[in-house]
Parts: structure tokens; C-alpha cells; sequence
């Protein structure tokens, strides 16, 4: 399967200064399970197919490229103030940063959370309205079955 956007495109899009991130941070690997777990239940497999193909150059670079990549930061971040080693697993200390509490990475990652959801939903409102995507079948989509309130799936059968 194909990567959607490259470990480069993540960090101009999603890591701004001064947070930036070293493209070689971000593992190809979390880049394709953000696609598996987010772009490709609200896109439908076919449509998700044509993508990965190379299909549709400018959905991908103004629609989906965004949210993937906030996807991308969202599973990275808890990650990225730990190192594994042979000593196990360690935490990267400085003199003038402090590790964020529990409460502060939570309401980070639920803001990411909340930006991509926003702008996938932007996606799909252009894939819907536009009708240039005969690949993609609306009932395929993921976000037409459940909603998201406060962290919790809600089946909207």
C-alpha cells in the first residue's frame, strides 16, 4: 500500500515552529495507519484505492493532505518525548522544557483530533458536492454511520 504524503509533507504541514519535527521522525509506518485508520473508513475503499494509485492529485493536495497529516502528529505525539534504547524506554529532558502533563497531551491531541475531523468533514462536503469522484459510494463512508461526542462512538443507526 501506498503512503499518501510523504514524511516531509507531515512536517510542513502539521509541525510549525517552534515544534518542528525532522521529517526522518515521522516513520512512513505511522503515516500509512493514520490512512488505515482515519482517511480510508471515510473515503470508501474504492475511492481510498484510486487515491493511493495516484488518482486525484488535487483532492489529495487540498483536501485530504491536511487532515491525514494532523492525523499523522495525533498517534505520533505520545510518542516523540520517549526514546527506546537499551536501557529501555527513556524520557528526552532539557533545561528549559518540562514533560507536558497527563491533561495538557490529552487536550492536545483532542484538539488535533477535533482540526482533522473538521477538515475531513470539509473533504467529504467537496467529494459529495462536486460529483467528480464517481469512485467514492457515500454509504462506504464511516462518518454516515456514527458520530463522535466526546470521545465516544455513537451509532447513528
Amino acid at each position: 500500500m501506498e503512503i499518501l504524503i510523504t514524511p516531509a509533507r507531515v512536517a510542513s504541514l502539521a509541525f510549525r515552529a517552534p515544534d518542528f519535527v525532522p521529517p526522518e521522525s515521522i516513520p512512513p509506518e505511522t503515516i500509512l495507519a493514520a490512512q488505515q485508520k482515519f482517511i480510508r473508513p471515510v473515503l470508501g475503499p474504492e475511492l481510498y484505492a484510486q487515491l493511493c494509485a495516484g488518482a486525484y492529485p488535487t483532492l489529495l493536495e487540498d483536501y485530504i493532505a491536511a487532515p491525514l497529516a494532523l492525523y499523522v502528529k495525533m498517534l505520533l505525539m505520545p510518542s516523540l518525548a520517549v526514546q527506546v534504547g537499551a536501557g529501555g524506554v527513556v524520557e528526552a529532558t532539557g533545561k528549559n522544557l518540562a514533560r507536558a502533563s497527563s491533561e495538557r497531551m490529552q487536550s492536545a491531541l483532542g484538539r488535533l483530533r477535533g482540526d482533522a475531523e473538521a477538515l475531513i468533514r470539509r473533504a467529504v462536503e467537496h467529494i459529495e458536492d462536486s460529483g467528480l469522484y464517481p469512485d467514492y459510494d457515500p454509504r462506504e463512508n464511516i462518518l454516515h454511520h456514527i458520530s463522535i461526542a466526546g470521545g465516544v462512538l455513537l451509532d447513528k443507526k
